[in-house]
């Protein structure tokens, strides 16, 4: 069974031009350079309006494997693609997390996974 990484921001209004601009730019980035083999490319889930509160989500699958520091590595990688994301989308509400844990949010190195 894999793990996948979820990600939703929620405001009042939604992305603007820019915002979304600047996440395809990110995105295109991290998808261009993965180095990490296996899991998904990052997967951003089409906007619901009757959900419109919900102005980005998405999910990504990890790698599997019997390494767990690989999976690990997927995570810390796709983390840093939503750290830029979130530093262009303000005032929003964000929710990450990679299965049942959560990634905790540090304003100066971004999302992380916290020690358990």
């Amino acid at each position: 069974m894999g793990m996948s990484i979820y990600y939703t921001a929620e405001r009042n209004y939604p992305l603007t031009d820019d915002e979304n601009k600047a996440i395809e730019n990110i995105v295109k980035k991290y998808d261009g350079k993965k180095k990490i083999k296996g899991g998904e490319d990052f997967c951003i889930y089409d906007y619901d309006p009757e959900e419109p509160k919900v102005i980005f989500s998405g999910s990504t699958g990890l790698p599997m494997s019997i390494n767990p520091m690989r999976t690990y590595e997927a995570c810390v990688y796709w983390a840093k693609c939503l750290t830029e994301i979130r530093n262009h989308v303000k005032d929003a509400e964000w929710f990450v997390h990679m299965d049942d844990t959560d990634l905790s949010w540090d304003e100066k190195d971004g999302w992380y996974l916290p020690n358990k």
